[in-house]
């Protein structure tokens, strides 16, 4: 079969193609069309090739015999990077593309067709491998642990997406992935006690749910983020191992002056925290994989804090009495992944009408009655005052010796910090709350910036 040179207008997005002609190599649509499966085709891109006339790309084009309703694969692979593949009709039509290295052929109609091949951009050169195959398509039924299928959507007009079962025997971690180049990907997971739901948690447009299940049926939905995405996709299934160093699970007591290490898979974890004496209490949770969400809730508080430990940690201070608490470890984001916990107690006296450089002290808000607070100075030099508290939004003020300073929240998240220079004398700290609406503990602590 031969093409001449000549320009192919398609009817998508004003492509246009100027195909390969009778002085290619015998790959190329000249020789006879590619019938068997798997083959390796070669060819390679350089400044005498034709010219795609839509972006003025270099191109090159192969004849295939297809088969109707046969899913083929083609990746690309080699020196030239990221070229573009499509598939054309004998009569020019575009059946499937552009795609970026990897393209899904699936023809309604037995007959010969041309694979074409064109740089990303007018100066892209270099030689090319092309991997055909075919492929099954599982578009439902049961899913295996260490499976990993390709489905059709389908255009579904609501349906929500191609639907799977799961049978888990054994308890464990296990994880669900769903990648896509023809439509953004969607990924439901449905059982006893678990809906969960992801969207881009693989990177990009792909999903990806890592999570604890439990034994028992399950149902996997493999879907668009709308309802008319059609495309092949991948999905596959396989269980995790707990990576090493989790020392913490959902249930477990956490000591005091011990840091553990956690993991996050789609569900809140809670611990019990057992105080036998009253202090002040540092939790903090710090992670490199999500945004880090803490809940501290027990004898009559009940606070939370999302980033007051900087970046994306959580860190809550508060002055605890004696009793049990519970703790709770989330993450903003739905991000699965490691964290660590830590818990820690120290004594600390109760604010009383002053407080010098190097102390830290508790005190308690009435509402709408903020707390004044001798600072006396012995030597001047530059001090950081700050005011934290997980159960009202920290207002913080200093006045004296030609100073009337205020800060709201610079000490990250809803507590105070000033930093400032201070001559040796006594200054009036003003501990509140924003629109003097809060009540409860806070820690006020002085120190010498360095």
């Amino acid at each position: 079969m031969h093409f001449a040179h000549r320009a192919v207008a398609l009817p998508l997005a004003g492509l246009a193609i100027l195909l390969s002609g009778c002085n290619e190599p015998a790959t190329s649509t000249s020789a006879a069309p590619v019938r068997d499966m798997p083959a390796s085709l070669a060819g390679e891109l350089t400044s005498q090739s034709d010219v795609n006339l839509n972006d003025g790309s270099r191109t090159q084009s192969f004849a295939l015999q297809l088969q109707a309703g046969t899913l083929y694969r083609v990746s690309s692979s080699g020196a030239l990077q990221q070229p573009t593949l499509l598939l054309l009709s004998e009569d020019s039509r575009l059946i499937s593309g552009p795609r970026a290295e990897q393209l899904y052929l699936q023809p309604e109609q037995d007959g010969i067709y041309r694979l074409a091949v064109s740089g990303s951009n007018a100066s892209d050169f270099g030689p090319f491998r092309l991997e055909l195959s075919t492929a099954e398509v599982t578009s439902d039924g049961e899913l295996e642990p260490g499976a990993e299928i390709l489905g059709r959507l389908q255009s579904n007009g609501g349906k929500g997406g191609n639907r799977y079962t799961l049978t888990i025997a054994e308890q464990g971690l296990y994880e669900l992935v769903l990648r896509s180049t023809e439509f953004d990907t969607v990924l439901k997971l449905r059982g006893p006690g678990l809906n969960r739901t992801d969207d881009d948690g693989a990177g990009g447009t792909d999903s990806r749910l890592l999570t604890q299940l439990q034994e028992g049926s399950y149902q996997v939905i493999a879907g668009g983020i709308d309802t008319a995405d059609e495309g092949i996709y991948s999905l596959s299934f396989k269980r995790w191992e707990m990576p090493e160093g989790i020392s913490l699970s959902d249930g477990d007591q956490l000591p005091l002056g011990e840091e553990r290490t956690g993991m996050l898979t789609g569900h809140p974890q809670t611990y019990t925290l057992a105080i036998e004496q009253a202090g002040l209490l540092q939790l903090s949770m710090r992670s490199d994989d999500f945004d880090s969400l803490l809940e501290l809730n027990g004898q009559g508080i009940n606070t939370r804090d999302d980033d007051s430990g900087g970046d994306r940690d959580a860190l809550i201070s508060v002055a605890v009495e004696p009793g049990s608490y519970r703790v709770k470890a989330a993450q903003l984001d739905g991000v699965d992944g490691m964290f660590t916990l830590s818990a820690e107690l120290t004594q600390v006296a109760m604010l009383g009408d002053g407080i010098a450089a190097g102390e830290t002290r508790v005190g308690r808000l009435m509402s709408g009655q903020p707390t004044s607070t001798q600072l006396s100075i012995s030597e001047a030099g530059l001090y950081r005052i700050t005011l934290r508290s997980s159960q009202f939004d920290a207002l913080l003020g200093l006045q004296g010796a030609g100073l009337e300073e205020q800060d709201d929240d610079s000490a990250g998240g809803t507590d105070a910090q000033l930093e400032l220079w201070l001559d040796a004398g006594d200054y009036q700290l003003s501990s509140g709350s924003y629109g003097d609406e809060g009540a409860g503990s806070f820690v006020l602590s002085v120190s010498a910036a360095l």
